[in-house]
């Protein structure tokens, strides 16, 4: 998918179809719910790991949120962008709900799907292990930074998830790697 927010073909834009669904087309919230499914859980399940049964609430809730907000979005956004704003500030009103002190571990790494040996699989497997520990020590803000550009957010989108600037978001992203180097070579020192 592009800037414009089209996908290959002939699709929509999700501009066009939050238009169309505005105007009561139900198929069109269909087509932009199955384009943002996959990625809206895996964005809960990995700020709320191994809580399956509250990412699922939370998913619903999200949806249900967007929905009634969709007169709101602005086809200028993206619409994952958008959504993960949503879906963060659903997070951060269930921890305020249940008194919740502690961080949420949110960045996980990604592990490419190839056809490696099985002993270069082993140690890129430990290796994503000792840098997602690593991230998983940084500080909530920086962590979250870390897991968008993960996922392929613009910083400007990161920072309207974190209602912040787009400086900010940079910091946090130049800081999370400032300690993200300085750790690995600290553990790596200590092996």
């Amino acid at each position: 998918m592009g800037k414009s927010g089209r996908f290959s073909g002939d699709e929509p834009t999700d501009g066009e179809l939050v238009r169309r669904y505005l105007a009561g087309d139900d198929g069109a919230f269909e087509a932009v719910y199955a384009r943002y499914r996959r990625p809206l859980y895996a964005y809960l399940n990995r700020m709320l790991p191994g809580q399956s049964a509250t990412v699922d609430d939370l998913y619903q809730q999200t949806w249900v949120k967007a929905v009634n907000w969709l007169r709101r979005y602005r086809d200028r956004d993206r619409f994952l962008a958008w959504l993960l704003r949503i879906a963060h500030n659903v997070v951060v009103d269930y921890y305020r709900r249940h008194a919740v002190r502690d961080e949420v571990a949110m960045a996980t790494v990604p592990v490419e799907a190839d056809r490696a040996t099985p002993g270069a699989r082993l140690i890129r497997d430990e290796e994503n292990a000792v840098l997602k520990e690593a991230v998983d020590r940084l500080p909530k803000e920086q962590r979250e930074v870390v897991w968008m550009r993960l996922s392929g957010l613009s910083f400007r989108e990161i920072a309207a998830v974190q209602h912040t600037s787009v400086n900010t978001a940079l910091g946090r992203m130049h800081y999370a790697i400032k300690h993200l180097k300085t750790r690995l070579i600290e553990d790596e020192a200590l092996a």
